[in-house]
């Protein structure tokens, strides 16, 4: 897939199709320039959330439908119908399927990859919906000719896919978490246990300091509940490492997960790592969607 592909620098088929994704989608695309959409994201919102509670956040369908009007609309400009929305929420509602081995899928009769199927050809049928062949055209003609898919409906598939996955289904985990902690509740898929408000230990406190710089708020739920929870990288040369007391030796190569959850929670890098502090150093070294936040 498309969104697994190994990024081995701009050269590669990972920086041709990122550069595409960024000058066709976010830069250049759909007529108005990304920033023109970002300003324009309140008002689309407003329209259909009115008089919005704090409450409403545990409204998980509702918070779901807004982030996917929000990401379609900066990708492509478009905001999303109401039946529309409800189908691309299938990106975050079902999660678990991306993850569960081939194995397990097929004990379950393969009832879950089937639900994935559906759903990327509904994705599709958006995009045609809203008549954004096109862009996908365009897209693939840029491409070198190594990169270039036949059909271009292949393209859109994967473009759609990483859209879907990381960028509905990330966005819409992140934005479950921040709607939690506003309230002063724990995430359901979280370690509970290693989580403590510290000096913000009222629902009020929550607020004001969102209020006051939403982005390091942000920042730091991530960094505690990360919208990705893993990853898996290869290593880049023969390794040894010690392990409960072992040595082991690691070939080049070898693939390795590594969870994001715990990294964050480094006590090297982060002080009182459990302790939620949005004014905390080196906050840009928490690893979230795709590396470190100082690296997006």
């Amino acid at each position: 897939l498309l969104i697994f592909l190994s990024n081995a620098g701009d050269n590669s088929e990972w920086g041709a199709i990122r550069k595409a994704v960024h000058h066709h989608f976010l830069d250049h695309g759909c007529g108005t320039s990304y920033q023109t959409r970002v300003k324009e994201l309140p008002t689309k919102i407003a329209a259909d959330w009115s008089s919005p509670k704090l409450k409403d956040l545990s409204d998980l369908t509702l918070v779901q439908k807004t982030v996917c009007k929000c990401v379609f609309y900066m990708c492509f400009g478009k905001w999303l119908e109401e039946a529309d929305a409800l189908i691309m929420i299938g990106w975050r509602t079902n999660a678990a399927m991306w993850i569960l081995p081939r194995l397990v899928h097929r004990f379950l009769f393969n009832i879950g990859i089937g639900k994935v199927k559906t759903l990327r050809e509904k994705t599709v049928g958006i995009v045609e919906k809203y008549e954004l062949q096109e862009a996908f055209v365009t897209m693939n003609g840029s491409l070198d000719a190594r990169w270039q898919r036949k059909p271009v409906v292949t393209l859109c598939d994967e473009i759609m896919f990483g859209i879907g996955f990381a960028g509905i289904g990330g966005t819409c985990a992140a934005c479950e978490s921040l709607g939690c902690f506003l309230q002063l509740k724990i995430p359901p898929e979280s370690a509970a246990k290693h989580i403590q408000w510290g000096e913000y230990n009222t629902s009020e406190k929550m607020v004001a300091k969102y209020k006051e710089d939403p982005e390091k708020y942000i920042k730091e739920t991530c960094r505690l509940v990360p919208p990705v929870t893993s990853a898996t990288a290869s290593l880049k040369e023969h390794t040894t490492v010690t392990m409960a007391g072992k040595e082991f030796s690691l070939p080049a190569g070898l693939l390795n997960q590594y969870v994001l959850s715990m990294a964050n929670r480094d006590p090297s890098i982060f002080t009182e790592p459990e302790v939620f502090k949005p004014d905390r150093e080196h906050s840009n070294k928490a690893l979230t969607w795709n590396g470190a936040f100082g690296a997006c």
